[in-house]
């Protein structure tokens, strides 16, 4: 069993006032902060940066495409650290940046599992959401025309990551959810995963317990605590087939990516459940229902998340689905380009 974890993580409301002691002890004199338009615009970059006693930069990045890694990877001159503020998207760009910066070649070099080695620059994770696996996982997921792809090492794991669920206030709803209904699925799915150990098991079931207990009412603290448990079961199992079938969905039709796994793992946990019925009957029991998927299926009627898919090519999206092959060989089930385009279609 391996272990992979941040040295240091803050949580709760107010934790962001903490922020400039996570940065003296890695050791940061100047920092480049990462953030979005869209967490500029919330007012949220302004409080962290009151939190912040060394000289600084801003880099606001657009989506996780090599484009956006090598321009923030350019502007990490003269930085010996990264403050990423924002959601998922923000946190892959600055994790993906150092990573650039540490191999020192191409980025596309780079794409797979653990392929960055030795040591890179310190990244200070600060969530905006309730969480993406990104603030405490040593992967980023890059966009390179059209494709998903994974920059993976121990070193890319955040130094620390600040969590104070005061700065999702202003998240919208139908974000909050889809952020909420993605941690969801990575605790499920750990705890479905080959890869599983007593470690990520024991924060998985609490992390979707709690989760699926805090979304109907949208409790923050809950909903954060629940992601961080999660999360945490994620970064040390990997994810499974659900991620594999969600992947698509967002590449070709622009479903939210925690909605795209949403939609798709009922089918997908049904079809299944033969191979890991055990483990099924525990996540199940804590949404309260007999099988996980029906408890899955009425959590997302009561969140208000409209199921079906957008029209599409089922053995299309089964065709790209192959292509995540880590996460298809980390399920206990050897699906075929034939059971996933079935499990698309019952997903229609």
């Amino acid at each position: 069993m391996r272990l992979r974890l941040p040295p240091s993580v803050r949580f709760g409301a107010g934790s962001i006032t903490h922020l400039s002691d996570s940065l003296r002890e890695c050791g940061v004199r100047r920092a480049l902060v990462v953030t979005d338009h869209g967490v500029l615009a919330a007012g949220v970059v302004e409080r962290v940066r009151a939190e912040l006693d060394v000289p600084h930069d801003v880099f606001v990045a657009g989506r996780p495409t090599a484009d956006q890694v090598t321009a923030c990877g350019s502007a990490l001159d003269g930085a010996d650290g990264v403050v990423a503020v924002g959601g998922g998207s923000v946190i892959d760009v600055a994790k993906a940046a150092v990573a650039l910066r540490s191999a020192g070649t191409r980025l596309q070099d780079v794409y797979g599992l653990d392929r960055v080695l030795g040591t890179a620059l310190p990244v200070i994770a600060v969530p905006t959401t309730p969480g993406s696996g990104g603030e405490v996982s040593s992967h980023a997921v890059v966009t390179d025309q059209g494709k998903r792809h994974a920059v993976s090492g121990a070193c890319l794991v955040p130094r620390a990551a600040v969590i104070d669920p005061t700065l999702a206030e202003s998240l919208p709803r139908d974000a909050t959810v889809a952020c909420a209904l993605d941690a969801l699925m990575h605790g499920a799915e750990a705890y479905l995963a080959r890869a599983a150990t007593p470690f990520s098991d024991a924060l998985a079931l609490p992390g979707v317990r709690r989760i699926a207990a805090a979304l109907p009412s949208l409790d923050r603290h809950e909903l954060s605590l629940g992601c961080l448990q999660a999360n945490l079961a994620m970064a040390q199992a990997n994810a499974g087939l659900v991620h594999a079938l969600g992947y698509p969905l967002t590449e070709r039709h622009g479903v939210v990516h925690g909605i795209a796994n949403a939609l798709v793992a009922p089918a997908v946990l049904r079809a299944s459940r033969h191979a890991q019925e055990q483990r099924d009957s525990d996540l199940a029991e804590c949404l309260g229902a007999p099988e996980f998927a029906d408890g899955l299926t009425l959590l997302l009627e009561r969140v208000g998340v409209p199921l079906g898919l957008p029209v599409c090519d089922p053995d299309e999206l089964a065709c790209d689905a192959l292509h995540y092959g880590p996460v298809r060989a980390n399920w206990r089930f050897e699906a075929t380009v034939d059971d996933i385009a079935a499990m698309y279609r019952a997903s229609m």
